[in-house]
């Protein structure tokens, strides 16, 4: 059992070393890194805005959420994006959850 998670976890695509959302500093668009259509990535981060109203706290960081409000926003995007379980820990989500949460905690 361990040895298939290692397989299914080595499988996956990794998520890049910089953060997203900071290409002048760095780091990487998340639409370019996706290969998504701009259609298909907007419809994500729509979802995946919609989720975070819903179940976070958009006064507090990512990191300050409770880690059952990011289970609730992941497991609810992926039931729309299942092409995300490709990702190592789904991280486009995360990626996406973390720009939001900054911007709206900061206002």
């Amino acid at each position: 059992s361990s040895l298939s998670s290692i397989a299914s976890h080595e499988s996956k695509i990794p998520k890049p070393d910089s953060e997203a959302g900071r290409p002048s500093r760095g780091g990487y668009n998340l639409e370019i890194a996706l290969k998504w259509d701009s259609g298909h990535f907007k419809a994500f981060k729509e979802c995946v805005h919609a989720s975070i109203q819903k179940h976070c706290d958009t006064s507090k960081s990512k990191t300050s959420q409770t880690p059952a409000a990011i289970v609730a926003v992941q497991t609810e995007v992926l039931s729309h994006f299942t092409e995300l379980n490709d990702y190592d820990g789904c991280s486009p989500i995360g990626d996406i959850i973390q720009m939001q949460l900054k911007n709206t905690a900061a206002k």
